[in-house]
């Protein structure tokens, strides 16, 4: 008999069966439950676990004391030849978007007042770091798990290969009808970033995203959002908030650029923010006011592109969904169930111009198409069947993490900033930030009809 006890699904699963069904075939745990051995070797993906976990250590036990050197971690976590390709220069930059993002997010959490809720691991329970302190019985609610039962539940046989579907417990027959197969649930699973309280109390998901450029356009419509937020009331027994979408994206900072004359640059291509250049001004002539035209024309053009919800590097959109939406959701995840549990579902590829870089088994979709028996075996030697009694989050390199108490145990310590950052590589912006308080006027965090 098979030892499946359930199958999960993530949004990342729902997401692949709309993007491409062969995809999806090959790498869901209701199908194929395919997975790469050994290091992610998309380098965006890898890139993204480390800024993930460098946050995940700096709002929770925050053990390394600085997200830069949990980031020097995760990248000491992996032998030199299992690196993938690009990890050098990522590194870099991870360095410099980090330091960025030390002095925005002091800058401006004073506004919002977030802190980092704490739970109770047993209960679910949650509880309001404004008034509670940290206990050994409750955590930092950060990479928060969630796994809850779908009414869905299928009969497996031997292979683990499923034959029918259930969507209703008056629907599954008694076990002398099943014929050597088991019932086995369908659970909905997940992982949460961050869970915040702002200073009124109110319980807010926080997600991190890294990508080449900030996109608010899909916001209204993404499904993590949507998932996420139904996840929560399920989860931990309240109503959520909001969900802050933060978005960091893959650019190193640079101070306002300098001619060779040593005045300030009025290009409006380079890499600085509204408040480093207004500090520079200051610095050159005392006042923005005594500063040249030109000059404060660009701090305007500066001031202009930027919003209370951040710049270019780096910003955070608070969303909402309507109880409406929510019921809705819980309706979209149960009806694309219905159509993935089909019994003659043909898992038909939908090539697109992203295969190239978004799908691991490319190659394998190549072969198939060819009917090439060969290569479709080469291709399987790099894979193998994630084991069916996790839910999707195991991180091997978790293990090789060099943790301080752990290094202390072999005589070693973290090393210093100075030696971990490449200075003549990424800006180092300390949180005694140059950026004035004043920036962020304007920005009044009430996000709806609540009064102070």
């Amino acid at each position: 008999m098979n030892n499946i006890s359930h199958f999960t699904i993530r949004t990342s699963d729902r997401r692949t069966f709309r993007r491409c069904l062969r995809k999806w075939d090959f790498q869901s745990s209701l199908r194929g439950n395919w997975q790469h051995i050994g290091t992610e070797q998309n380098i965006n993906f890898w890139f993204g676990s480390a800024i993930h976990f460098s946050m995940e250590d700096y709002h929770g036990e925050n053990k390394f004391g600085d997200p830069r050197k949990a980031f020097w971690a995760y990248y000491q976590a992996f032998p030199a030849d299992e690196l993938p390709m690009g990890a050098e220069a990522h590194y870099e930059l991870g360095m410099a978007m980090l330091s960025y993002y030390l002095t925005w997010y002091k800058r401006h959490n004073d506004v919002t007042g977030f802190e980092t809720a704490l739970v109770d691991p047993e209960t679910h329970q949650l509880f309001d770091p404004h008034k509670v302190k940290k206990t050994d019985n409750l955590e930092y609610a950060v990479e928060q798990s969630f796994i809850l039962p779908l009414k869905a539940w299928v009969a497996v046989d031997n292979n683990g290969h499923i034959h029918d579907a259930y969507f209703s417990e008056e629907d599954i027959p008694d076990n002398d009808k099943l014929f050597n197969m088991s019932i086995v649930p369908i659970y909905y699973h997940g992982t949460m970033d961050r869970i915040v309280c702002d200073k009124y109390g109110r319980y807010w998901i926080l997600d991190y995203k890294t990508a080449k450029g900030a996109d608010t356009n899909k916001l209204d419509t993404d499904d993590q959002i949507s998932a996420y937020l139904w996840a929560f009331e399920k989860w931990f027994g309240i109503q959520p908030y909001g969900f802050i979408y933060l978005q960091l994206t893959k650019e190193a900072v640079q101070e306002p650029k300098r001619l060779k004359n040593g005045e300030l640059s009025v290009d409006k291509k380079q890499k600085t923010t509204y408040s480093l250049l207004k500090q520079e001004i200051i610095n050159d002539y005392g006042t923005v006011n005594a500063a040249p035209d030109k000059l404060i024309q660009f701090l305007n053009h500066m001031a202009s592109i930027e919003s209370p919800e951040g710049d270019r590097f780096i910003r955070w959109d608070f969303v909402k969904r309507t109880p409406e939406q929510i019921v809705s959701t819980e309706e979209h995840i149960m009806g694309e169930l219905h159509h993935m549990l089909w019994d003659d579902l043909y898992c038909y590829p939908t090539p697109t111009r992203d295969c190239i870089w978004d799908c691991p088994c490319r190659d394998l979709c190549l072969a198939l198409d060819r009917k090439d028996e060969a290569a479709i075996n080469e291709f399987m030697q790099n894979f193998e069947q994630r084991p069916r009694d996790e839910d999707g989050n195991l991180d091997p390199w978790r293990e090789n993490i060099p943790w301080p108490e752990k290094l202390a145990a072999e005589g070693k310590t973290v090393p210093e900033l100075d030696e971990i950052l490449a200075l003549d590589e990424c800006m180092k912006i300390e949180l005694e930030s140059r950026a004035s308080q004043d920036d962020t006027d304007g920005f009044k965090f009430m996000y709806g009809d609540e009064e102070e």
